[in-house]
């Protein structure tokens, strides 16, 4: 089996492959950077113990993290319990992505996964856009060619600073709106944060698609948020929830 760990700013995604390098279970969990890796390890372990997995069963760890301050603590718990050193997605392991210069040394471990992800799965030339803490556009050609993207605030980014920055605004969580009138504040927020995000995004992908000018170009979208937002576009081709994963267990059979 394969372990792999999907750290983010707001969560770390936890996958187990089988021999097969088929995704046999995954958990959520938040990221917290100040976890050592014996707190990891306990946490880790009673997710194994209700799916009866024994830690010496690991053929190999693979990580992908945007948090360097906790890349210490999960190379520790590799080397220490599962007794491997871990595949780390970074610049200097093989992923097949052409990056020109002057990206090639700033391309995140989240965008590279994505990238492989939606090479395996067939979808390229492809925009991959990642809602994560930060919503993040990636275009890549047919030829695995990295040509550009976008970084713009996560939608619960913008709930926050509303919440932070307002002192008579609540915080709300983000869910369905049936309408753009809304009559009282939660519901003008939630309205403001919906059409908002979807207006962004809608906005960004036409004038990505005016520059690519490929009507082959597919529209891809992963993270916690992504089924949301494709219920209110039609600008929408995919949305694959297990894009990450997926381009982490390619990398790690790439780098094995």
């Amino acid at each position: 089996m394969i372990f792999a760990l999907d750290v983010g700013n707001t969560n770390i995604v936890l996958g187990v492959f089988n021999k097969n390098y088929e995704l046999e279970y995954s958990w959520r969990i938040s990221t917290d950077s100040t976890k050592t890796e014996d707190e990891l390890y306990v946490i880790i372990r009673n997710f194994f113990i209700d799916k009866e997995i024994q830690f010496e069963n690991f053929d190999g760890v693979v990580i992908s993290s945007v948090v360097p301050t906790m890349l210490f603590a999960l190379k520790l718990l590799s080397k220490k319990y599962f007794k491997k050193d871990p595949i780390i997605v970074s610049n200097n392991i093989k992923t097949g992505l052409q990056v020109p210069e002057p990206y090639t040394s700033k391309l995140g471990a989240d965008r590279v996964v994505d990238i492989v992800g939606a090479r395996v799965s067939n979808y390229l030339p492809a925009i991959i856009v990642d809602f994560g803490t930060a919503t993040t556009f990636d275009y890549v050609d047919e030829n695995m060619t990295y040509r550009g993207g976008v970084i713009c605030p996560g939608i619960n980014i913008s709930a926050d600073a509303l919440y932070n920055k307002a002192a008579q605004l609540p915080r709300v969580e983000i869910s369905e709106v049936s309408t753009s009138l809304g009559m009282d504040t939660l519901s003008q927020m939630k309205a403001g944060l919906v059409y908002g995000f979807v207006g962004q995004f809608e906005n960004i992908i036409k004038n990505m698609k005016k520059e690519i000018n490929d009507d082959n170009v597919k529209v891809v979208l992963t993270g916690g948020l992504s089924k949301f937002l494709a219920k209110h576009s039609d600008l929408v081709d995919v949305v694959d929830e297990q894009l990450t994963l997926n381009g982490m267990i390619e990398l790690y059979k790439m780098n094995k």
